[in-house]
């Protein structure tokens, strides 16, 4: 068996129907869902694996998580094997995708009910099933992806954020960081980041204290994009 390198399903964390994948493509949205709404997240760990199998100019990719489980702890996670989950799941490949850490306060959305199972030791659930189309499945950081989401993403007043400005005005929020890239990546790292990163020419990055509440809806359809260091933002309408 032929497996995928990882680096061709770059992805990111989304709210299912959206608890969202930072690649292009649409969501085969489970009919048996059940409303979620959570609070106090920002600092909370979650990790996911994909399970993607090639289909003609397509990639099927089922997306499981830890979120709403555990905190995907750290051996368990390390333990994790991706070449036998894709054995024995009969797939192309099994992408690992984590950990990743939220940076904001609160979402609603819905999640698919269903029974866990275990990924080695960790235990994680059904979290969507996407179709990617291969054009769309690039690693290059800064550029946009369209994902199928419907959801609300909440920062409450007070909250520090940390957002990229594109040079046509589009205004992206951070909400979750990664340890892919630098494993050693943390939150009190992110106000200086900037530093950090190979931004485009006319690309800003800036880090901000929330003086009043700000909301991101994506009703249906969100822009994602990701840094070099697969760190993952959504544009949202200032003011909107």
């Amino acid at each position: 068996m032929t497996l995928l390198a990882p680096h061709r399903v770059l992805c990111a964390l989304f709210l299912v129907p959206s608890l969202g994948v930072g690649c292009g493509g649409k969501s085969e949205e489970s009919t048996d869902t059940a409303a979620a709404t959570s609070e106090s997240v920002r600092g909370d760990r979650y990790c996911e694996v994909l399970l993607a199998s090639l289909e003609g100019e397509s990639v099927e990719a089922r997306v499981w998580g830890t979120q709403g489980l555990n905190d995907c702890p750290e051996a368990a996670w390390a333990s994790v094997d991706a070449r036998a989950i894709a054995a024995e799941f009969e797939v192309t490949a099994a992408v690992l995708n984590g950990p990743r850490y939220w940076v904001l306060d609160a979402f609603s959305g819905e999640v698919p009910e269903g029974s866990p199972r275990l990924f080695g030791t960790l235990e994680m659930r059904q979290l969507a099933a996407l179709t990617l189309e291969r054009t769309t499945m690039s690693s290059m950081p800064y550029v946009t992806r369209t994902v199928r989401r419907d959801a609300v993403f909440e920062f409450h007043a007070g909250s520090e954020i940390y957002e990229l400005l594109a040079p046509d005005g589009a205004v992206y929020v951070m909400q979750s960081y990664a340890q892919i890239v630098d494993t050693s990546l943390s939150e009190r790292d992110l106000p200086g980041l900037g530093a950090r990163l190979t931004l485009p020419e006319g690309w800003q990055y800036r880090a901000r204290t929330l003086t009043s509440p700000l909301v991101v809806r994506t009703p249906g359809e969100a822009t994602v994009v990701q840094d070099e260091l697969q760190n993952t933002y959504s544009l949202y309408v200032v003011g909107g």
